[in-house]
């Protein structure tokens, strides 16, 4: 994959970034999803990672959580998913995910009551 597949789109200033970007190392290249110190590939420093946006993914498993704490919904429908050499845990936007479906981020949404940050959620991709 290069980044023409998937352009570079902004530099990460405060490490809050929405739940459908991933980091991609200044280094190497290489590509994570969760917030690191340091590339897992080859240690170069994270703090200038820039982001590229998943676009669509693979599911690996899901799972419901009905019980969650009280300012975050419940059933709660997580997904794992894989976006090529990004692997991930999110939350669906429904219980009607399964292994093997096709999925992207879509929508702004609340994780929790009160927090003025929307992320998205994962969606089936219609492939009609």
């Amino acid at each position: 994959m290069t980044d023409s597949d998937h352009p570079v789109t902004d530099r990460p200033a405060d490490r809050d970034v929405p739940a459908d970007r991933a980091f991609v190392c200044d280094d190497c290249g290489h590509r994570w999803y969760y917030d690191r110190r340091r590339c897992p590939a080859c240690g170069h420093g994270a703090e200038s990672a820039a982001t590229v946006r998943l676009e669509t993914g693979a599911v690996v498993a899901t799972t419901t959580v009905e019980t969650t704490p009280p300012d975050v919904r419940a059933p709660n429908h997580l997904a794992l998913v894989r976006f090529d050499e990004v692997q991930l845990i999110a939350q669906a936007a429904d219980g009607d995910l399964s292994p093997g479906d096709r999925v992207r981020f879509d929508g702004s949404h609340r994780l929790r009551e009160g927090r003025d940050r929307t992320d998205p959620r994962l969606v089936a991709v219609d492939d009609s």
